[in-house]
């Protein structure tokens, strides 16, 4: 389902008394990637640098280059998530954007980390159920297993599931598939909270069943 029709439903079903795992507004909040870097940066959670970048207007002196360029709202790396090399690679692409519709109009930046590795964690509730290591394939920068990422189980270091938990709790989810990024200077770091994860990838090289998990913390909960 996508994210867009399951905070749709969620939220009605809310309105009505009706619980949903996860919560239609945390599924909405999660979704807007500048919401939810705002609510992580403001619960003291350590996120990537990010601007919002809100015009066409050029003025946006201090910017590292290489950087990464994506829309508020999208999954899988997808086309709308740039690699931008200098200032006016990042214009010509900011002016590009500004004539589709108003979300296309707002985008994020952020510094290019490493080659691209990340790690996905996925939560449910209080526990790290499985995590993986994720490497764009040769030629790209990206490591989202659906654009071709070479991806292996990994066991992540005590403060990385911890920012991971912390992430999913000040989104108020559930269960969540948390992308972290590493970096020598400030350690890990949350790029991104998945409130409608994806775990095919991650069950293939875990050979955990994740979609029983989830099926255990739904009963579980509506037992309660």
């Amino acid at each position: 389902m996508s994210h867009t029709k399951a905070g749709l439903i969620a939220r009605i079903l809310n309105i009505q008394g009706v619980k949903t795992i996860n919560k239609g507004l945390a599924i909405e909040n999660s979704w807007n990637k500048a919401i939810a870097i705002s609510t992580l940066a403001k619960a003291g959670i350590p996120t990537v640098p990010t601007r919002l970048l809100l015009s066409v207007d050029t003025q946006y002196d201090g910017v590292n280059y290489p950087a990464i360029v994506k829309p508020v709202h999208g999954s899988w790396g997808g086309r709308l998530v740039s690699l931008v090399g200098n200032h006016d690679e990042l214009v010509l692409l900011l002016r590009h954007k500004a004539v589709g519709d108003a979300y296309s109009k707002i985008a994020m930046i952020q510094p290019f980390i490493g080659d691209g590795t990340d790690y996905r964690v996925f939560i449910i509730g209080d526990e790290v159920v499985a995590s993986m290591v994720r490497k764009p394939s040769p030629g790209d920068w990206r490591s989202n297993v659906a654009r071709g990422g070479v991806a292996h189980a990994l066991k992540l270091s005590a403060d990385a599931y911890e920012i991971a938990i912390k992430a999913v709790k000040a989104l108020d989810l559930d269960y969540a598939g948390v992308d972290l990024l590493y970096s020598n200077e400030t350690g890990y770091m949350v790029n991104e909270v998945n409130a409608i994860p994806e775990f095919k990838g991650l069950m293939s090289v875990s050979g955990i069943n994740i979609a029983r998990k989830i099926a255990e913390y739904v009963i579980n909960t509506a037992r309660r």
